[in-house]
């Protein structure tokens, strides 16, 4: 069983864009799931009655994730600061409602309220989400743990590493031996199987799927606070949040920045791996 395991505004939306394009590619069965309901609780039933072959687990919680027999997968997670800065763009902004009822409500309050008190405000609505990144088994054997920030820094080489963590990409030499015989298979009208992916094709794919094209041309930092890829640079709780907004998160999620391995200093945010309990 391969699979990505995300979190709201940690770049799920974007990895699984490339994950349904390589899979179309490779002629395996993709499915995406947002939350329990999805599955009605039952992850592993699921994956068996869809015969799923890759599965992107969108608001991932241990708790089901771990029911699933002989998985190999990544799971990205992201500065909780920075979460809940984009979190309250997204929300205020553009995150869509057709499958997210509550998020209207939500949105209606944070348009009556200034940026300090929306950020408050947000700090409530990301309690579920801290939760699950805070219970998460960071070191499950065959789950690759990943952050957004290192994928934003390295994009290319970071996610070439997590899907030839899957399988789906094949980094090695071997990759121009694979790509000829996927060509013969396509000429003889026959399937292309389960071969990965070179290290070329998918930096293809990758760039198709850069920043900068999602945006609609904008580089990363130059915001469009209306669109769904707004900013796409990390560090921005720095100069976002206040005082009162860090003490809030630490009020309601004691210790979680730290226990996920991020420092005070938005410079070397990312130099540690999250603790484990």
């Amino acid at each position: 069983m391969l699979a990505f395991y995300g979190h709201h505004r940690c770049g799920s939306s974007w990895i699984s864009g490339l994950l349904e394009v390589v899979c179309a590619q490779l002629g395996l069965r993709f499915r995406q799931v947002y939350d329990s309901r999805m599955f009605d609780g039952d992850l592993q039933g699921f994956v068996e009655r869809e015969e799923v072959d890759v599965l992107v687990y969108m608001n991932a919680d241990w708790a089901h994730a771990k029911t699933l027999a002989d998985q190999r997968a990544f799971h990205v997670i992201r500065d909780p600061r920075d979460v809940l800065v984009s979190a309250y763009y997204s929300h205020r902004y553009s995150h869509p409602t057709d499958y997210w009822a509550e998020l209207g409500e939500h949105r209606e309050a944070l348009e009556t309220l200034p940026l300090h008190d929306g950020l408050l405000a947000e700090v409530e609505c990301r309690r579920l989400q801290f939760r699950e990144m805070s219970e998460w088994n960071y070191e499950a054997g065959g789950v690759l743990e990943l952050r957004f920030e290192d994928l934003v820094a390295s994009s290319g080489a970071t996610l070439t590493g997590a899907f030839a963590h899957l399988g789906l990409v094949d980094a090695g030499p071997s990759g121009r031996l694979r790509t000829a015989v996927r060509q013969v298979a396509r000429a003889a009208g026959g399937s292309v199987g389960h071969a990965p992916l070179t290290s070329r094709e998918f930096a293809q794919i990758v760039e198709e799927h850069s920043f900068q094209r999602l945006s609609g041309g904008r580089q990363p930092g130059v915001e469009d606070v209306r669109h769904h890829y707004r900013r796409g640079s990390p560090g921005e709780w720095a100069t976002v949040l206040e005082e009162a907004h860090l003490a809030a998160l630490e009020r309601h999620f004691p210790g979680l920045v730290a226990r996920l391995g991020y420092s005070a200093d938005p410079v070397t945010a990312s130099a540690e791996p999250p603790e484990t309990t």
